[in-house]
């Protein structure tokens, strides 16, 4: 009886245990099924500051300043990565370092790069083109989906887009070329070189000068006293013999005396009466003259100088100067519109005062110019054109001529001659033209202009435009390939707006219309320097 209650004593005891392990079981499974449907979230640094430590609630890193990212269905404080790359690990998809370590080196599972350390994060390939992305210029690995700004440097987002587009040389577009004195990128217009038949005209300003081969002298054969002046004024007129004076010459009286006694005492002796005459004609005495002597057997006081030409009286003077016109000061042009001046008419002080310097009662010498006739019947118009125009004008081209206040009477000519040299005033070369004056119309002095017709040139020209003029060189930007690239050209005639070219450039190249919109300044000018050292 003993021994069976100590049986079931046993028996109980082993129901009870066994029933408390039932329910511990059923307890601790349920534990663990509730842990799993609702895990605690956890929050870890994307940079990596702190290693692997993070934190219970959502917040900003101490070290960086970056905002905490949420590590889902972390249950223990291991290893943030390896939850990370479980949670991000699915087929067919590349991971990268956002810090570009590697490159553009991708991988197919997520992990951390082994370079920095950072955790690798998927390759999008497309940005939604319906919502929009902010990202950081500095940082790409910061997305978000508002404007804002940088939480690592503070710079502001940007919107995100797709690819860029490479930049062509067809963009209009100021881009930066190297090397700056060789290429150059710009939307300017362009035009090409022009082999053709370029009409040349030369315009040119001057004026009305005396004609110096109708220049003549009147100059005294003998010495004496002036009794009688019969020009009282410069630039008078005078007709080819008129008188102009009369003079006492002891010298004419003793010649006529000679004359005299020898017809009176010597009739016979005809070469000495011939001698007699021949003295008093190289004296100056014209043959009336001689004659009216032999009859009156009276020698003449007063001897009178006749004028041997046609004109105006030009006086001279002893040592004096002709008033012919000089090279003055004056441009081009002036008051014509040009920024050239003339030379302007110049007289001596005796025309400026009115008055001739020979009075009544001088004292003249043998041999002295009295005064100079200039004949008015032609004159020349005095041409001065730029040096640049010298290729240009020849010797017997068409001019045609008009007159400062009278500009719709045209005369025409052509250059009769090329002065060699230069004058040391304005440095112009000079043209001459003969022009006839018959009816006394155009004056000396008056102002004109002209135009001289070259001919034609066949060449090849491009405006003076598309060519930067640097003093010893002149330079053209071809257009290649849409990139402008520096040349040097060599060129001659300039005509208007156009200018021939004789090297450097062909009929089919395109250059840049205007040469000064691609000037680089001081080191494109320095480089074409070296360039043609």
């Amino acid at each position: 009886m003993k021994k069976n209650w100590k049986k079931d004593n046993r028996l109980g005891w082993l129901v009870f245990v066994l029933f408390i392990g039932l329910l511990g079981c059923q307890y601790i499974n349920q534990y663990f099924q509730k842990g799993e449907d609702k895990p605690k979230d956890v929050y870890a640094c994307p940079m990596k500051c702190e290693g692997n430590k993070t934190y219970d609630e959502p917040g900003s890193c101490p070290v960086c300043g970056m905002d905490l990212v949420k590590v889902p269905n972390h249950q223990t404080h291991g290893d943030t990565a390896t939850v990370m790359m479980g949670q991000m690990k699915k087929a067919g998809k590349h991971y990268y370092c956002t810090m570009k370590c590697e490159g553009e080196k991708t991988y197919d599972k997520p992990g951390s790069c082994p370079v920095c350390g950072m955790d690798l994060v998927e390759k999008k390939d497309t940005v939604s083109a319906e919502k929009a992305v902010y990202t950081c210029p500095m940082h790409p690995q910061i997305q978000k989906d508002k404007a804002g700004s940088c939480p690592i440097c503070g710079m502001d987002l940007v919107k995100k887009g797709g690819a860029t587009e490479a930049l062509s040389s067809n963009d209009s577009l100021a881009i930066l070329v190297k090397p700056t004195y060789e290429y150059v990128l710009s939307g300017v217009k362009t035009t090409q070189p022009e082999q053709r038949s370029q009409k040349l005209v030369v315009n040119t300003f001057g004026f009305l000068s005396y004609d110096a081969r109708a220049l003549n002298s009147i100059a005294t054969r003998f010495g004496g006293r002036i009794e009688r002046l019969y020009v009282r004024y410069p630039f008078q007129v005078v007709s080819k013999g008129q008188k102009i004076m009369d003079i006492y010459s002891p010298e004419i009286v003793t010649a006529q005396q000679n004359l005299i006694f020898l017809l009176q005492n010597d009739g016979d002796n005809q070469a000495l009466i011939e001698s007699a005459r021949q003295r008093l004609s190289l004296l100056g005495l014209t043959s009336e003259q001689i004659k009216d002597v032999e009859q009156s057997k009276k020698p003449t006081m007063q001897l009178s100088i006749y004028s041997p030409y046609s004109g105006v009286i030009v006086e001279r003077g002893v040592g004096g100067a002709a008033p012919m016109p000089s090279s003055g000061s004056n441009s081009m042009g002036s008051g014509m519109g040009s920024s050239k001046t003339v030379p302007s008419i110049a007289p001596p002080p005796a025309a400026q005062n009115g008055e001739l310097t020979l009075k009544e009662g001088m004292y003249v010498q043998k041999g002295q110019r009295l005064f100079e006739v200039q004949s008015t019947a032609t004159v020349w118009a005095m041409l001065e054109f730029y040096p640049t125009d010298v290729p240009k004008v020849k010797v017997g081209q068409s001019v045609m001529i008009m007159l400062e206040n009278n500009e719709e009477n045209q005369l025409f000519g052509k250059v009769n001659y090329l002065e060699p040299m230069i004058s040391a005033n304005n440095r112009n070369p000079q043209a001459r033209v003969y022009l006839s004056n018959p009816n006394e119309k155009l004056k000396i002095g008056s102002l004109v202009k002209a135009s001289i017709n070259a001919g034609n040139q066949e060449a090849l020209w491009v405006p003076t435009t598309a060519l930067l003029d640097m003093g010893r060189i002149k330079t053209a930007f071809v257009q290649e390939k849409g990139v402008f690239r520096s040349r040097t050209v060599k060129t001659g005639l300039q005509q208007g707006g156009w200018i021939q070219v004789l090297s450097g450039l062909s009929s089919q190249e395109t250059i840049a219309e205007n040469a000064q919109f691609l000037m680089d300044s001081e080191s494109f000018v320095k480089s074409n320097e070296i360039s043609m050292r």
